[in-house]
């Protein structure tokens, strides 16, 4: 039996949306797509500005950064998880645990 570990669920409303982006031509930065989530989601946070990026991994760096963590800091990771979760912290000189 086959049990996959995650499985996205995409509907309509995504598929639409992607399409829009890939029709724009402008898929990563600025674009009218990136522009609308990132003022949607300061909406819904509640803050005057949210800054999206490519990867989680990118977003595990950043929060690495403006966290503060390094050289001799222990980070509490789960068990279950992808390797960049890991690396973020090696990265900053820090410890997994």
């Amino acid at each position: 039996m086959k049990i996959p570990a995650t499985r996205p669920l995409l509907g309509d409303d995504e598929r639409d949306a992607l399409l829009r982006a890939l029709d724009d031509r402008h898929l990563v930065g600025n674009g009218a797509v990136s522009r609308r989530v990132q003022q949607q989601l300061e909406k819904m946070v509640g803050v005057r500005h949210a800054l999206l990026t490519p990867s989680c991994t990118a977003a595990l760096e950043m929060a690495m950064l403006v966290l503060g963590i390094g050289p001799g800091d222990e980070v509490i990771l789960p068990s279950f998880t992808f390797v960049s979760t890991a690396n973020c912290v090696v990265l900053r000189g820090a410890r997994p645990v």
